[in-house]
């Protein structure tokens, strides 16, 4: 709220509090106090810019108001009104505008307590100005009654404007992402490219250099490289052509990685001796980055340190995963150095930083290598037990608001000497339909029909004798209805909703007319069928007639705030979605680039690794792999700038 509109209701209220008093009066030509009048005007005014002040402290500006509105009634002559106070009935309502802002600013902790104080306050304000009387107790029951309900719509409205909040802030990081897809998507290929490269293409050349350099020693291995060109190759053109496609499936983004042990099965067929330690599997989320991370460590070590012993330890419990890979070093020459892009170490880390972990890599004292991953626990959120909130309590409110003119029929017939039994139903009659509207939120039609239904509690009760005669009080009761109906009408669609205030009009222009009906003397009915006929009709098109109005007006503001609702969602999610279809159509324009210059790139080379392969052509598988790892590098130099430079090949370490 602007400073300016912010002093719209403190102006408002101070000008109709002294157009009620002092103005009121001195209209009529009434004589008015200067000194009281000066007085009330100076409280006003200070509770005017008290209330300029309630958002930014709303438990002090309350506390402000609870003491002026005191004063204010305190200085008023009781004579002017019906009592002392009733001058300032206008003023009274500030302390309520400040309570509401600090149930909508602050805790409900902190709501509870400033509604506690109040009530503490008019315990002792009310046999100040009043004495202590017979409505004491009555006077302090509505001092909380209104005071909570006060509160509870000020929790309902921070509600609202939490969802308004949140709303906001989804459309902004969807428009965050939007501007980002195309570097988010460029950034995702790029670790999906790399990891192509360190697992497949890399290891078909170090396979395939190991069998050439140990030709003369090991002949049987150019067999075994020639077999594990022509699998692994095929397999990398699978993935490429996965990566070239312009959206991935949905069963490849399902897909759960292989368990660590498989993974180092793998490494083993490669020559590699991996030691596997695993415990208590992470969750999906958390298994996918370790098998990322495990699957970068194992190549480097094949690359940098073959024949070494490598030793792998996951391990998962509540204080989240670790993953320690590391080698003693390499146990001959490598015959595949250079191959690396620098990328590796840099994925990883944004990798397990998406999910708040790092990794960390570098050489051990004893000689060797070690990279070292840690993840937080992923934490499965319970389920929040559900507690009465502000709607309940509105609803609560709203029940006995339909209850008050009811009651007092009931409480006007006891005085004129009805049986206490009789009374005592009445009144039962009356909670029970009012009562339903406590669940109206969440079942509104079975409420709508339940308020329908004990609309004839009244004339069952009166034409078995059991209550006098009760037409007045069906007449105050459609408060009750107008509730159901506005309820009904929000929560059903308008085609439907129209039902209602035709269904409700009808039951209770009915039930009224019929205990009309029967409470007329015969006599005035000159015994005639028809005539009490005719006056039936009458009477139900008569209470039909004074009940259309509210009715109606029920069904009108149901179905104005049910469309503003739909509106408001419309276009909140609306935007939203706009945002992503943008942010999909950009990083699918940078899916569709990136997989062009792949296709033009890498797949010509990768290609011909299987086919040199099945031809039993070893140099020309080398040489293939070598070419097509070398377009890989610069398709992912395109990609950006490079994102680390402290992989194993760029470092002096013999292991690196």
């Amino acid at each position: 709220m602007t400073p300016r509109r912010i002093w719209l209701l403190p102006a408002a209220l101070a000008v109709l509090q002294l157009a009620f008093w002092p103005g009121l009066p001195l209209a009529r030509g009434e004589a008015v106090d200067p000194a009281t009048a000066a007085a009330v005007a100076a409280i006003t005014a200070g509770l005017a810019a008290a209330l300029s002040w309630r958002r930014r402290a709303p438990v002090a500006v309350t506390a402000a108001a609870a003491v002026a509105v005191s004063l204010g009634a305190w200085v008023v002559p009781g004579q002017v009104f019906l009592a002392p106070g009733d001058a300032v009935t206008i003023n009274t309502l500030t302390d309520l505008v400040a309570l509401f802002s600090v149930a909508v600013l602050r805790s409900l902790r902190t709501t509870a307590l400033v509604v506690a104080g109040l009530l503490v306050w008019q315990a002792g304000l009310i046999p100040a100005l009043n004495g202590v009387t017979a409505d004491y107790p009555a006077d302090l029951a509505l001092g909380a009654i209104v005071y909570t309900v006060v509160a509870s719509a000020g929790r309902v409205r921070r509600r609202w404007v939490g969802d308004r909040e949140a709303a906001a802030q989804r459309l902004a990081d969807a428009e965050r992402a939007r501007h980002e897809a195309a570097g988010a998507e460029r950034r995702r290929l790029a670790r999906e490219l790399h990891d192509v490269t360190a697992h497949h293409l890399t290891s078909i050349v170090v396979n395939a250099s190991a069998a050439q350099f140990l030709a003369d020693q090991r002949p049987d291995l150019r067999d075994e490289a020639l077999a594990f060109a022509s699998r692994t190759g095929r397999q990398a053109i699978d993935d490429l052509h996965r990566l070239v496609a312009v959206l991935p499936t949905a069963e490849e983004t399902a897909a759960a990685p292989p368990a660590v042990a498989d993974l180092a099965d793998d490494f083993r067929r490669l020559g590699q001796v991996v030691t596997v330690e695993a415990a208590d599997d992470p969750p999906p989320a958390a298994a996918e980055v370790l098998h990322a991370i495990a699957r970068e460590a194992l190549t480097n070590t094949l690359r940098y340190a073959p024949g070494g012993h490598v030793t792998l330890i996951q391990r998962y419990g509540p204080d989240g995963a670790h993953l320690v890979i590391e080698d003693d070093g390499a146990a001959g020459t490598s015959p595949a150095t250079g191959l690396g892009g620098g990328r590796g170490l840099a994925g990883l880390r944004e990798r397990a930083a998406a999910l708040g972990g790092t990794v960390e890599a570098g050489p051990r004292a004893e000689g060797g290598w070690r990279v070292t991953a840690t993840l937080p626990p992923v934490h499965v959120a319970r389920p929040r037990r559900e507690r009465p909130g502000g709607e309940t309590v509105l609803d609560a409110g709203l029940m006995l608001l339909t209850l008050a003119v009811p009651l007092s029929s009931v409480a006007f017939l006891a005085e004129e000497g009805a049986e206490p039994a009789a009374v005592t139903l009445l009144l039962l009659a009356a909670v029970a339909h009012s009562a339903p509207l406590l669940w109206r939120r969440r079942h509104p039609r079975a409420v709508f029909a339940a308020v329908a239904l004990t609309t004839w509690l009244l004339p069952i009760l009166q034409l078995t004798g059991v209550v006098p005669n009760a037409g007045e009080l069906i007449l105050s009761s459609p408060g009750a209805d107008v509730a159901a109906i506005y309820t009904a009408a929000v929560a059903v669609r308008p085609a439907r909703s129209w039902l209602a205030p035709v269904v409700s009009l009808a039951s209770t222009a009915l039930a009224a007319a019929l205990l009309l009906t029967v409470e007329t003397p015969a006599e005035d009915l000159g015994g005639s069928r028809l005539d009490a006929a005719l006056l039936f009709l009458l009477s139900t098109a008569f209470v039909a007639f004074l009940l259309v109005v509210p009715y109606g007006g029920a069904l009108l503001a149901g179905y104005l705030v049910r469309r503003r609702r739909a509106q408001r969602h419309d276009r909140e999610h609306g935007l939203v979605a706009v945002e992503g279809m943008r942010a999909e159509a950009r990083a699918r324009a940078e899916r569709s680039r990136i997989a062009e210059g792949l296709r033009v790139a890498v797949l010509e080379h990768a290609a011909r690794v299987p086919r040199a392969a099945e031809e039993a052509d070893l140099p020309a598988v080398l040489d293939a792999s070598k070419q097509a790892l070398s377009a890989m590098r610069g398709l992912l130099d395109n990609l950006g700038p490079r994102l680390d430079t402290t992989d194993r090949e760029v470092s002096s370490s013999p292991s690196v």
